[in-house]
């Protein structure tokens, strides 16, 4: 099932403010950080079963585990028991982990991003058309002045034009309607 674009991108923020939060522990040396950046990466980890995605869920497993290995005295990269040195190397896997971490959520959220961008730029588009086309005038934006109104007005326009319900349907391959209802409304607000 498909979720709202907009609320994977809320949710994976939220994970970056969490994530940031963890950095700076470990930018202060704070003792509080092993436990915070277990809690995070084990809160990261259940979002991403909840999605479904086993790529970026068996990468934090494998960060969890080097970890894990390393509090247990035992390098993970040369199989052999620390003998010293085992704090310094711990902050040293936690810090490869950080960064591993990082470029999946990035990943993520620029993935999430390029789809709303690249539906901003279509629907933009198409309501300058409109207003080429007489469709759209100042007085008609200025009516649909909430979500549930320019559902009303989307839905009419895509069961009227042929080239409109093209680009519905190629808007509903990477997002739900609701979704497009949203970028249509900022694209709306930039109008008045």
């Amino acid at each position: 099932m498909q979720e709202l674009v907009h609320h994977t991108i809320q949710k994976i923020q939220e994970l970056l403010e969490h994530f940031n939060k963890v950095q700076e522990l470990y930018l202060s040396k704070s003792f509080d950080f092993d436990g915070q950046f277990e809690a995070f990466l084990h809160q990261f980890l259940d979002y991403l079963k909840n999605k479904g995605n086993t790529t970026h869920e068996s990468e934090v497993l494998k960060v969890m585990n080097m970890i894990s290995t390393v509090k247990r005295g035992f390098n993970p990269v040369q199989m052999e028991k620390i003998g010293n040195g085992k704090r310094e190397l711990l902050w040293g896997f936690s810090f490869n982990g950080m960064e591993s971490i990082h470029g999946f959520l990035m990943e993520m959220y620029n993935k999430e991003q390029k789809k709303l961008d690249e539906a901003e730029e279509l629907l933009s588009g198409l309501v300058v058309s409109l207003y080429q086309n007489g469709i759209l005038d100042d007085k008609i934006v200025k009516d649909l002045n909430s979500v549930p109104k320019i559902e009303v007005f989307w839905n009419s326009l895509v069961n009227q034009n042929t080239q409109i319900s093209g680009i519905n349907k190629k808007l509903r391959l990477t997002m739900i309607s609701e979704d497009i209802f949203l970028v249509l409304e900022k694209v709306l607000l930039k109008l008045l």
